[in-house]
């Protein structure tokens, strides 16, 4: 487990120092699907509008690694990935740390014993960015994965609010047990 954050760790200072402008311009926005509202089981914070924003290319890319690679070391094979995105002037990353608590996620049904929750970017001098993951269904025999990000530019008043879902079949994977 302490890889898989570190990992995770890892990853978050990476986006957070890529410059992803141009990298969005020459690859384009990505094929997530767009669900219209919120899941049923995501609890949604006051204050959001709902956007058609585009997850930074890095931090797509290095979450979609992370997650297929997780999810082969568990035996999870990965079928469906659901990108919603929000915007909001009254809200914080801070805010987002605050609200998806793990304590509000359980009783939202992530239940995984082994959650990470919410833990900010590493450069709080230059970066406003909050990380969140939780997962469920470990032993339903479908799993969950929840990223919740947000992030705010320095000087800016808007917070961009990324939630990126996962969902998988558990399958035995070959190596895996």
């Amino acid at each position: 487990m302490k890889q898989k954050v570190t990992a995770l760790l890892l990853a978050w200072a990476m986006t957070v120092t890529l410059g992803c402008g141009l990298i969005d311009a020459l690859f384009g926005s990505g094929n997530a699907q767009r669900p219209a509202t919120m899941w049923a089981d995501v609890p949604q914070m006051e204050g959001m509008t709902q956007e058609n924003l585009d997850l930074p290319l890095p931090l797509r890319l290095i979450l979609q690694g992370l997650v297929q690679s997780a999810g082969a070391s568990e035996g999870i094979r990965v079928d469906n990935f659901q990108l919603l995105a929000f915007t909001s002037s009254s809200k914080s990353p801070a805010d987002v740390k605050a609200f998806y608590t793990l304590e509000r996620m359980r009783s939202a049904g992530w239940d995984s014993p082994e959650q990470i929750g919410c833990i900010e970017g590493a450069d709080q001098a230059t970066s406003n960015d909050v990380f969140c993951l939780f997962s469920k269904g470990a032993t339903s025999g479908s799993g969950s994965l929840l990223v919740v990000i947000g992030t705010q530019e320095q000087n800016q008043a808007t917070t961009n609010i990324y939630f990126v879902r996962f969902d998988g079949a558990l399958s035995p994977t070959p190596g895996s047990n």
